[in-house]
This record gives C-alpha cells, sequence and structure tokens, in this order.
C-alpha cells in the first residue's frame, strides 16, 4: 500500500502546484479522488494515454 502511494505521490503531484498542501497521505488520496485519478489508474490504458491524462 505504502508502494502505491508513493509511486502516486512521484506519477501525479510532482508536477502539481497544490502539492504542498497535501501533507497527509489522506489528504493525497482524497485529493486523487477528487481528481478520479484513482480510478483511470486501474483502467487498462496506454502509456501514451496515462501521460496525457497526467498532463491535465
Amino acid at each position: 500500500m505504502t508502494t502505491d502511494v508513493t509511486k502516486n505521490l512521484l506519477t501525479f503531484c510532482f508536477h502539481c502546484e497544490n502539492a504542498y498542501q497535501c501533507d497527509t497521505e489522506e489528504k493525497c488520496r482524497d485529493c486523487w479522488a477528487d481528481q478520479g485519478i484513482a480510478e483511470k489508474e486501474k483502467q487498462e490504458l496506454t502509456t501514451e494515454q496515462l501521460l496525457r491524462e497526467y498532463a491535465l
């Protein structure tokens, strides 16, 4: 579970302007859920599709 959080932080939060506000794991998970990122990750998307989603 920690590995998923670390991977998500590096993947989804690296370029987020508001990443500094997510100072707990719960806040990060809420943010990902609000943006629908967690659901997109579970889908069978190609690398190109995922990169396009991350860039939004």
